[in-house]
């Protein structure tokens, strides 16, 4: 499924389940409709942890869980929250500036370029910013809206990767566009890593409601159903997964 190199192995990512099970319970906001859960928050996190970075840029902020938790990851690390609706932002971190100015329109010279990691959770066409990043030297990339070809409200890596006409569904109104094989051939040209992280549970259904098969393929669970139990409120919330994924950019 993926032709690109791979940073983390799934040892990795199990080794660190624990401590962040017993982080998500302490989080301070325990309703984020609307912005990141655990199947995402678990590899936002742990991608941080991991690579403790001087900078982040955290495009999306929706209340400031997500920050929350990179704060926890790497405390040292100096936070950029961008985000248009700053009245909905329930934490502020000491750590971190805010912004409403996008991402496409900030000066960002200043940075380190090697120690500065992009998370874009901000429902945007994902190859202006990724052309962005490359064009400014920034190599580390998340991309949290990572939806798949037939469903979501925005361009992706993994749209593009699929080679597919595509769907961008804006409040359940479904347009499909025809596939770009330059859009393909930039992202293949200029990624070094591309992986898709593995969602806690896999469950019979998709959010949308239809079967996993081969349209949506997907990096194997770290969990089995067996383990609902150990961990039910990632089961509460294994349907909140859209392929987030790390980009490292040549």
């Amino acid at each position: 499924m993926n032709k690109f190199l791979e940073k983390w192995d799934r040892k990795d990512l199990l080794d660190a389940i624990e401590e962040f099970s017993e982080l998500y319970e302490s989080r301070p906001i325990k309703d984020n409709n609307g912005g990141m859960k655990s199947a995402h928050m678990f590899p936002a996190w742990f991608i941080v942890q991991q690579m403790k970075p001087k900078y982040l840029i955290e495009s999306g902020v929706w209340k400031g869980l997500g920050t929350w938790f990179f704060e926890k990851a790497s405390p040292k690390t100096k936070i950029i929250s961008i985000d248009p609706e700053p009245r909905f932002r329930v934490y502020t971190s000491p750590n971190s500036t805010h912004q409403t100015e996008d991402f496409l329109k900030t000066d960002w010279s200043h940075l380190p370029k090697d120690d500065t990691l992009i998370f874009f959770d901000d429902h945007q066409d994902c190859l202006p910013r990724i052309k962005k990043c490359l064009q400014l030297g920034f190599k580390n990339i998340i991309v949290e809206d990572n939806y798949p070809y037939q469903q979501g409200d925005c361009y992706t890596p993994k749209k593009i990767l699929s080679k597919l006409n595509y769907c961008i569904d804006k409040g359940g109104c479904k347009e499909i566009y025809p596939h770009k094989e330059e859009d393909y051939n930039f992202l293949e040209k200029n990624i070094e890593n591309y992986q898709e992280m593995p969602p806690f549970f896999k469950p019979d259904l998709t959010r949308w409601g239809d079967s996993w098969d081969e349209n949506y393929p997907t990096p194997d669970s770290l969990l089995k159903e067996t383990s609902k139990h150990d961990y039910p409120v990632f089961w509460e919330e294994r349907f909140d997964y859209t392929w987030i994924c790390y980009i490292k950019l040549k």
